[in-house]
């Protein structure tokens, strides 16, 4: 039954993935992306840090990630500007840090993954959230009113409150208590001249439909990532189920060999053939375990990124449909704008035929695979009814068969669609 689910799932995720055919080909494609988030100053989705820390890359993706939250947040002061004593500063000294303009009672939004470690009461009804991060790196927002608690799980992009000044201030810390300067040279972005107002121009029609488009690749890339997740995680399962009960029969084996060989009725180098199995098989379970082992949250992570893209796609449709803009009209705006700039076109062609070619060698290997595990099943099947295997060895081999089908389906899918 677990396995029909799994497929069906896969294969749903595979029509969604060709549903539009000619402009999805297109909207999909990075440089598309990329060339109307520059032309209309959209932020582009971040992914992760150097040195494996999910979230900002540094100071210019924390000023975007701010800015989902109020388009207009900048950068009004830096890492090494001097400060004199006052109510939050015992003594004088540099900044350590970056403050971003917001206007008071706007949300504000996490740079890097981790989990809030504390809430300091800074002056009034300022507070200063501190989240540590997985390298041992923490963060500390200031002068903003929470909205989460000590323990909770912090994700990039994810509000956790509202500004409590004009700006939130965010000092970052290496594991050995450190100040980072994560902008890098004490560069301060210029301030513009709307900070005594906070007003900005309306958007134009063309950047609200650039906004829906990124929010809908955003979304689907996502969901692409924990589908990809679900399908590997389900195959190790399978493999480890399949190691655990191959290393005890191995051992058991083992046990019986020296007897056998005494008695001659096998030689010593299958004896030590077998022994040489048994190594292989203890060590791909212990691999296999500790994989599972170390990424228990990989899923939920996935889970709480489809979750925020959703909400941030149903923001722009909801901004489109104020507007009267149909996803239709979005589409033939990406049409019209690849159609319109020769370079991009050139790349959109590019990128369809390196796209096409890799999935060609991946799709030529998984029915290489596919038909080995036929092969396989096959046997596995006729051993069963001899008596020769388990009904749990011929399950496994069934599911394993299964979830390979399933992938090549799904990849050939995408191939059909150049993406």
């Amino acid at each position: 039954m677990f396995v029909r689910n799994l497929v069906a799932a896969l294969l749903v995720g595979c029509v969604s993935l060709t549903a539009s055919a000619e402009t999805q080909k297109v909207r999909r494609i990075p440089a598309v992306v990329k060339t109307l988030g520059k032309r209309y100053q959209l932020p582009t989705p971040v992914t992760q840090a150097p040195g494996g820390v999910p979230g900002a890359r540094d100071l210019a993706d924390l000023v975007a990630i701010e800015q989902r939250c109020w388009p207009g947040a900048v950068v009004t002061a830096g890492f090494y500007d001097w400060r004199t004593l006052s109510v939050y500063r015992g003594h004088a000294g540099l900044h350590f840090g970056y403050d971003i303009a917001m206007p008071y009672g706007n949300q504000f939004a996490a740079g890097w993954t981790g989990t809030v470690t504390s809430i300091v009461n800074w002056y009034g009804e300022q507070y200063g959230i501190t989240v540590a991060m997985a390298d041992g790196s923490s963060v500390t927002y200031g002068h903003v009113s929470p909205r989460v608690s000590v323990g909770t799980h912090v994700e990039p992009g994810m509000v956790l409150g509202t500004i409590a000044l004009d700006h939130v201030d965010v000092k970052m810390r290496d594991a050995s208590g450190n100040y980072v300067d994560f902008g890098g040279n004490g560069r301060v972005v210029p301030s513009p001249g709307w900070a005594s107002g906070f007003s900005l121009p309306e958007p134009s029609r063309e950047s609200v439909m650039a906004g829906w488009l990124l929010a809908q690749n955003a979304l689907e890339l996502a969901q692409e990532d924990l589908s990809r997740e679900t399908f590997e995680n389900e195959k190790r399962k399978i493999e480890l189920q399949g190691l655990r009960k191959k290393v005890p029969a191995l051992k058991e084996s083992q046990k019986l060999m020296a007897d056998y060989v005494e008695q001659g009725l096998v030689s010593r180098v299958t004896a030590e053939e077998n022994r040489e199995q048994l190594d292989v098989a203890k060590r791909e379970l212990a691999l296999k375990e500790k994989q599972l082992k170390n990424n228990p949250g990989r899923l939920k992570e996935l889970q709480r990124a489809v979750s925020q893209a959703k909400n941030k796609r149903a923001e722009a449709q909801k901004a489109a449909a104020a507007r009267g803009i149909t996803w239709k009209q979005v589409e033939n705006f990406v049409q019209a704008t690849v159609a319109s700039d020769r370079s991009l076109s050139k790349n959109v062609s590019a990128y369809k035929r390196s796209a096409l070619n890799k999935n060609g060698k991946r799709v030529s290997q998984l029915e290489t695979d596919v038909k080995r595990s036929n092969e396989t099943l096959k046997n596995f099947q006729e051993l069963y009814e001899m008596g020769g295997i388990s009904r749990n060895e011929l399950d496994d081999a069934r599911q394993k068969n299964a979830l390979l089908k399933a992938q090549l389906k799904a990849l050939k899918g995408e191939s059909r669609d150049g993406i």
